[in-house]
């Protein structure tokens, strides 16, 4: 019984952050866009189509679908960053708004983004996209399965599936990949270790809700916080809990980030916090005014968060903070980017690449030095 409250509780709480309404004639966006940045490329999913587009203008290259195709065919909506794979990024389909089944897994040429390969596999939503050990893909998807693909063994133009492990219940979040491992963390509650070349199961561990995060390493000990409002520190080897942290205000849904001996982490109730990497203490804390799903970005001496009452955010990397232990938060752009923000920004080239959740422009570049909007993707020019 208590699995079941966690999770209808989780899926309330999904349901409510995602079922927001969108501009232009799209249909609602039913999860987080992606943004991986490739050296000179920029790869975005969100909502219906994905992008290639230059990181520093801001010039799209292509979009898939082609805005010609047929729309009785209508592929997406996407998540997730995409993951580039040799000369193609990887990129799934999530929840479609009007209950058409969605679960396709492609594979697009970064040249053009054609097609190359499809996995049709999964049944259900690919939410936080996929990872790689360099050999394999490992696709974790809502039908509780995460799927070990190996894109060079085509069959019928799908990739072979090497091994796939189940857990009991839905994968939402994208595993981590290291040291021959793969940590998948899973909606019952668990962060699982395998074996990445056989999906041998290594360790379990058990935190008291579902967890929708992918975990951060450093120095052989795992941080991961759950919907129980709980950072772990979690051994790598033996899946040991190394300390629990105290109950944060907020369920946590954001990808952690080890920096300066803190772990940073936000919660969906707007708490920001580092924590001391030893023992889980907390060094200090903020608030803004919006849910913090996105992992936080260090640049220089400031750490950068967005959050969904569309604002980024800036603090000093070393702050001081009060007797309380708490940090004011600092706004970037004084009247916010508009739309809600839930996706982790890129930093390229003096500018931070905010991907947002909904409405015609999907990201908007902001320039940290001038703190003034520097381009936004697709531009407004665009026919619009």
């Amino acid at each position: 019984m208590a699995m079941r409250t966690s999770l209808r509780t989780a899926l309330i709480v999904a349901a409510g952050a995602l079922l927001l309404s969108a501009c232009g004639g799209e249909v609602p966006p039913t999860s987080f866009p992606g943004l991986t940045v490739e050296g000179e490329a920029a790869y975005l999913s969100s909502n219906l189509h994905v992008y290639k587009f230059d990181p520093r203008s801001g010039a799209v290259a292509w979009v898939f679908p082609s805005p010609t195709e047929d729309s009785e065919s209508r592929r997406g909506p996407f998540a997730g960053p995409p993951l580039r794979f040799g000369d193609v990024v990887i990129v799934g389909e999530t929840v479609d708004p009007n209950g058409r089944p969605q679960h396709i897994l492609y594979a697009l040429s970064i040249q053009d983004g054609k097609e190359r390969w499809r996995f049709s596999g999964g049944q259900r939503e690919y939410v936080d996209g996929v990872s790689s050990d360099g050999k394999l893909i490992f696709a974790p998807n809502g039908d509780h399965t995460l799927y070990a693909l190996d894109p060079n063994q085509l069959e019928n133009g799908e990739p072979k599936v090497v091994w796939k492990f189940t857990a009991k219940n839905k994968l939402w979040s994208r595993p981590l990949v290291a040291n021959g491992r793969v940590y998948q963390a899973s909606l019952d509650h668990n962060l699982y270790a395998l074996d990445a070349a056989t999906g041998a199961l290594l360790w379990t561990f058990t935190s008291g809700a579902s967890i929708a995060a992918q975990p951060a390493l450093q120095d052989g000990t795992l941080f991961i916080g759950s919907f129980d409002q709980h950072v772990y520190a979690i051994n790598a080897d033996t899946g040991a809990q190394v300390w629990r942290s105290e109950r944060l205000a907020g369920w946590i849904w954001c990808d952690p980030l080890v920096v300066d001996g803190n772990v940073l982490v936000g919660d969906v109730k707007g708490g920001f916090y580092a924590l001391d990497t030893r023992n889980g203490s907390l060094r200090w804390r903020s608030q803004v005014g919006g849910a913090i799903r996105a992992q936080p970005v260090v640049v220089g001496d400031s750490i950068y968060i967005v959050a969904s009452d569309t604002y980024l955010y800036r603090f000093d990397r070393r702050p001081t903070p009060n007797p309380d232990g708490y940090v004011p938060p600092e706004r970037v752009l004084e009247n916010g980017l508009v739309r809600r923000l839930f996706s982790t920004p890129a930093y390229v080239d003096d500018a931070l690449l905010v991907p947002l959740f909904d409405g015609e422009v999907k990201l908007t570049a902001v320039n940290l030095s001038s703190r003034q909007k520097k381009f936004e993707v697709p531009p407004r020019s665009a026919g619009r």
